[in-house]
Order: structure tokens, then sequence, then C-alpha cells
């Protein structure tokens, strides 16, 4: 199907090495709804024992904090695979933290099958604080044409 001879198999191009092409060629799955957090409905003892800088409030009064992470669910699924397919994932870049906007996000990126990068986000939370987004607004003027 895709013109390549009998027995060879192409793989993507590996895009930790091509950093260029990342924005333009990997899929990404939000998996927050995957990963199980405690709610702030009154029972404060989900949270008790939590430091309090790994709780946010979300703008729906839910808070989201790091008693099962984006690591241990990758571990927890890796394990799924290695009893489903005999096979684990291919980890490229572990999971690390990130904000944008306001918004606090776990991120890992896998290997598919092929080779391709599958980009795993996890929604932590919401700062408290604006965040300002670093552009300046154009005044109109200092372009040369």
């Amino acid at each position: 199907m895709l013109n390549e001879p009998e027995g060879t198999i192409k793989r993507a191009l590996d895009l930790t090495k091509r950093e260029e092409l990342l924005g333009l060629n990997h899929f990404c799955l939000d998996v927050t709804n995957c990963i199980p957090k405690p709610t702030n409905n009154g029972d404060e003892s989900l949270i008790s024992n939590i430091d309090a800088e790994t709780i946010t409030t979300s703008e729906d009064g839910s808070s989201s904090c790091s008693l099962y992470n984006l690591q241990e669910w990758m571990d927890d699924l890796n394990e799924l695979s290695i009893s489903t397919f005999g096979k684990s994932m291919r980890v490229a870049f572990q999971p690390t933290k990130r904000i944008i906007g306001r918004d606090v996000y776990e991120m890992a990126f896998i290997y598919d099958a092929d080779g391709t990068l599958v980009e795993l986000l996890n929604w932590s939370g919401r700062l408290e604080q604006e965040v300002g987004s670093g552009w300046e607004p154009w005044n109109g003027e200092g372009f040369v044409l």
C-alpha cells in the first residue's frame, strides 16, 4: 500500500532529533479524564495530608492534587501493555510540568508502534494569579517596507 519493498519496515522520523518538525508531526492525547483526582466536595479527608502547594482549585470549585499523577498513570498503562501485548511502552520524554497561560499541565511523549511521537497531557490545575502573555501590543510603527 505504501509502495515499500516486501519485508521492510518504514519508521516515522525521530522528532526528538528534529525538534523543528515536532509541532507539525505529533499526535496529542488529553488523558486528564483517565487519571483519577479527588474533588473537594466538603470531605477534607482526601486532601488533609497533602502539601498545600500541590493543590489547585478550578473554576468549578473542584481541587486537583498529585495523589496520582501522569507518571504513575503511565506506569500502570505500561504494566497493562506488558500483560496484554507482551510489549512495554517506549517513552521519549518523561513527564514534566508546563505552564500554558494560567493552566498547569503535565506533559510526556511516548512512541507509537511506528515510531510516531504521541504527546500525553494531564491538566493539573489553574494558577490563581494572572499570567501575562509576554507579547507587547504593536502600535503599527517600526516596520520598514
